[in-house]
């Protein structure tokens, strides 16, 4: 009995994202078999048959890893991300200020 892959194990054989393989499988272009009612697993000689009949985009994960960002780029992320906590405690601290020159 062959080995059945699992979900990431078939991204990376394709080279795309888990998210796509679970597209594939919805749209009826790979045979999915569920294991345990949720677990997805799949035959690799139904996967290599797709591989060569397929044409997919790259991984962009794949591309953005090899590639690091810049400081730049990361600290916009770090602000697009933690915005709210960012302004939350510039306005705690003028606050504290405020009370500390009312309060002399």
């Amino acid at each position: 009995m062959e080995k059945l892959w699992t979900t990431a194990e078939v991204a990376r054989y394709l080279g795309i994202n888990e998210v796509d393989v679970e597209q594939l499988v919805r749209e009826g272009q790979l045979t999915g078999y569920k294991l345990g009612g949720k677990f997805l697993r799949f035959r690799p000689s139904q996967v290599e048959a797709l591989k060569g009949t397929i044409r997919f985009r790259p991984n962009p994960g794949r591309l953005r890893s090899a590639a690091r960002p810049s400081w730049a780029g990361r600290t916009r992320e770090f602000l697009y991300f933690y915005d709210f906590y960012v302004v939350s405690a510039a306005l705690l601290a003028l606050l504290v200020v405020y009370l500390i020159a009312s309060a002399g």
